[in-house]
């Protein structure tokens, strides 16, 4: 074979090979595509506004990808009723499948995490997790709030009765989870119909969801074999927000920011404790516009405010800023009305935020009023505070100069006699001789006559 013919030969091969691999690697790139994505979310903490929108905007990022499928995996103790509520309806509203799979071990669906799990179009729990325990909390003793209570409990077995009858579940124990606030394992649920699936990881979870008949609305059969899984996590954003619209959190800055404004108001020129006030207010502000707010909890919160600037202008031996402080505790505890145990103010955070805020601010008005107030002028007792210079030695009467003049004067501690040079500063005055104490401060009085 002649050179020319073997080096055709050579670029033929090398053209085939090509194509091959070309051809291999479209095959491979079409089966995914063909297989699609199971776009997974991370869905954990309490169920509150920020979660609403995390999954608001998964689920548009999913419709927009094309996605075959949406697992939700959640860890939640419950939260808001208003956006468990959303989030159901966003979940409903799916044009794909929803999977909602609690895991990891150890994690659980409690609350309005039931509700959440109920509305997917598979449930789904990893081994060693529970669901459960989702009575609404009363929201107080008496016969309207009793009356109130069993109507939102009610209310809330009917909802979780029809989501867990439309996905062909069993809607007794789901109800049982509300009135008695029952409470089962992963296995349990699987046994009594509760829920669909218990998978040990996410591959299991799609390996068991291959050929599933879906329930409900969406009812079809799954085909996950080869789906490509897409984890997605909480914008930075949106965990932010989650962390401005905790109660407990949004109440202090709330609080801190209003008693920042109130020290500024009281000692103006102080600068910073308006301009932080102010951020942590508009902080504040932004988280609590996200939660239900009470009336009783705002009045009491304005009642403090009242109480804790009468203090410092009142002689009432504490008793006002006292009642100050427990009304910024009860104000913190009272301002707003979650309806889960999951999702409200921390006591102890509350009584130690309030008691140091209102501390703090009763001392920052008190000293800044002090420093507004005139000192005497026009006699000796302008001196008092003063420092001047030991001219003839206290032993323990001598002479001190100071203001440019010379002054009789006599030590605080008549056992010590006091140099000629020593500094001093006046801590009292009796008719024109001053009680003197040694000091290491300089003042701009002391010029003149050193001699």
């Amino acid at each position: 074979m002649t050179a020319p013919v073997r080096t055709r030969t050579l670029a033929v091969s090398l053209l085939l090979i090509a194509v091959g691999v070309v051809l291999l690697v479209n095959a491979h790139v079409g089966a995914q595509t063909r297989a699609g994505t199971a776009y997974w979310i991370e869905l954990s903490g309490t169920i509150d506004p920020a979660t609403e929108r995390w999954l608001g905007q998964a689920l548009d990022g999913a419709r927009e990808r094309d996605a075959a499928l949406v697992v939700v995996r959640l860890d939640t103790p419950g939260g808001l009723d208003t956006s468990m509520r959303a989030m159901v309806k966003d979940i409903v509203a799916a044009p794909m499948p929803v999977v909602v799979y609690v895991s990891p071990n150890g994690a659980r669906a409690a609350s309005a995490g039931l509700f959440i799990t109920q509305a997917a179009d598979v449930a789904a729990m990893a081994p060693q997790t529970n669901i459960g325990s989702a009575t609404p909390v009363q929201i107080g003793p008496g016969d309207e709030d009793e009356v109130l209570g069993r109507k939102v409990r009610n209310d809330a077995a009917a909802y979780i009765r029809a989501l867990a009858e439309g996905h062909g579940r069993n809607p007794d124990l789901a109800e049982r989870m509300v009135r008695d606030a029952a409470n089962v394992t992963a296995e349990r649920a699987r046994e009594a119909r509760l829920i669909d699936v218990v998978a040990e990881g996410e591959r299991e979870l799609l390996r068991k969801l291959d050929g599933f008949q879906v329930r409900g609305p969406k009812a079809q059969t799954l085909d996950t074999d080869g789906l490509r899984i897409e984890h997605h996590t909480m914008p930075l954003h949106l965990e932010v927000l989650q962390l401005l619209v905790n109660p407990s959190v949004a109440s202090l800055l709330l609080v801190a920011g209003l008693l920042g404004l109130a020290i500024e108001l009281f000692s103006p020129g102080a600068i910073a404790p308006g301009v932080l006030g102010a951020i942590a207010l508009v902080l504040g502000l932004y988280g609590t516009a996200q939660l239900p707010v009470t009336a009783a909890g705002v009045l009491l919160l304005v009642l403090a405010l009242g109480l804790l600037a009468g203090e410092t202008q009142v002689t009432s031996g504490g008793v006002l800023g006292g009642a100050g402080i427990v009304a910024l505790i009860a104000g913190i505890l009272l301002l707003y009305d979650t309806d889960s145990e999951a999702f409200e103010v921390s006591v102890p955070a509350a009584i130690a935020g309030g008691a140091l805020l209102g501390g703090l601010t009763l001392l920052a008005i008190a000293k800044g009023l002090a420093a507004r107030r005139p000192r005497p002028r026009g006699g000796p007792e302008e001196l008092l505070g003063e420092t001047g210079v030991v001219r003839a030695e206290l032993h323990p009467v001598g002479q001190v100069f100071l203001h440019g003049a010379l002054w009789r004067a006599r030590t605080a501690d008549p056992e010590k006699s006091l140099e000629k040079g020593a500094r001093v500063r006046v801590e009292a005055v009796d008719g024109l001789t001053l009680t003197v104490r040694e000091t290491n401060e300089i003042s701009d009085h002391e010029g003149g006559d050193t001699q």
